[in-house]
């Protein structure tokens, strides 16, 4: 994950070089700025408009470290929708409070706001209702069971009926594994939720008067290229790639490769982009896939193994069905697995 981290008082620096070395253990990526640079953090101009609207494109994870109006008044230009914005937490200087005030759920402020606050020692501060209610929060649930929402528009409607007491409508293309939590109903109701194979023909596509829309993100894309391909390049044979096999880019659930591209900023930059899980193998592991694989001496001499794309996309869909092999251009190869997945309760 890449955070950005903001910070404005010399006290708030120190509380922000603290916060930088454990997230780097956590295994983050991190750039931290401050008025009062040194070290690791990188001085801060003036114009924090222009630097919250970088962190926007560039940061699933903005962490500022001071007032809650100065952050509100930093983000509010920049705001797009759930579904997008990166997560973002405001902590006093102190480290007393932790608290998201954006993209609690799906962008995982909550979850990040109770890390920082337990390294801390802090408190986090959570107003999301369903969170505070103890009741099921629907978009913590898909994220949690790798499930795109088609209409997000559409969580209110469930949300606000689940902390109503009131029994949500369950269709399910897919097997179900565990039983069906009390809160859902197979019978006809106003609010449902329903997950679909999007490779149905005639899926029934309103079994609800409101209806929660999702679909699970089945495919694992495994990708090699040349170092320091221009990150355009990679993008547009990825997305190439996935328009050739009819797969919507928010139906792929993260991209894998060898570890030693681990560094490669094309590969990085478009998991940050589309919000992949980036998932890396030694040449060794790779080599254990089972399966077909087409072969090459060149990767083999470099990687020391004859393939990356193709084995790396059978380990990240966990020994998944491989539907589409090594596909190449202007050093660029991808392939694509598809795993099998169950709806669990």
């Amino acid at each position: 994950m890449r955070i950005t981290l903001i910070s404005f008082t010399q006290k708030s620096s120190l509380l922000c070089k603290r916060l930088v070395d454990y997230l780097k253990e956590e295994g983050h990526s991190i750039v931290a700025y401050s008025k009062y640079g040194g070290g690791e953090l990188l001085q801060m101009e003036d114009n924090l408009s222009a630097l919250t609207g970088k962190a926007f494109e560039d940061s699933n994870s903005i962490i500022f470290i001071g007032a809650a109006g100065i952050a509100v008044r930093a983000i509010a230009p920049f705001l797009k929708n759930k579904a997008s914005d990166p997560a973002v937490i405001v902590i006093n200087e102190t480290g007393e409070y932790v608290i998201p005030i954006l993209s609690g759920h799906l962008g995982g402020a909550n979850s990040l706001a109770h890390k920082l606050a337990s390294f801390l020692g802090g408190r986090a501060i959570i107003t999301t209702a369903t969170d505070i209610n103890g009741v099921f929060s629907v978009d913590v649930w898909t994220k949690e069971n790798g499930l795109h929402i088609l209409n997000i528009e559409n969580i209110k409607y469930i949300s606000a009926a689940l902390l109503k007491g009131q029994k949500i409508g369950f269709r399910c293309d897919f097997p179900v594994e565990g039983e069906l939590p009390e809160f859902f109903t197979k019978d006809t109701t106003d609010y449902g939720i329903y997950i679909y194979d999007h490779k149905k023909q005639n899926a029934d596509k309103q079994p609800f008067k409101n209806t929660l829309f999702l679909c699970p993100k089945l495919f694992a894309v495994g990708v090699g290229c040349r170092k320091g391909i221009p990150e355009e390049i990679l993008e547009e044979v990825f997305l190439e790639t996935l328009a050739a096999e009819n797969i919507p880019k928010n139906l792929v659930y993260c991209v894998a490769t060898i570890d030693i591209k681990k560094e490669e900023e094309a590969i990085i930059r478009l998991c940050d982009k589309f919000r992949y899980c980036l998932k890396l193998y030694t040449n060794k592991e790779l080599m254990e896939a089972k399966g077909s694989f087409s072969s090459s001496g060149f990767v083999r001499a470099v990687t020391g193994v004859d393939n990356v794309c193709e084995r790396a996309a059978i380990l990240a869909s966990n020994h998944g069905k491989l539907i589409m092999g090594k596909r190449a251009r202007d050093g660029v190869t991808v392939a694509i697995a598809e795993r099998a997945w169950r709806c669990s309760f």
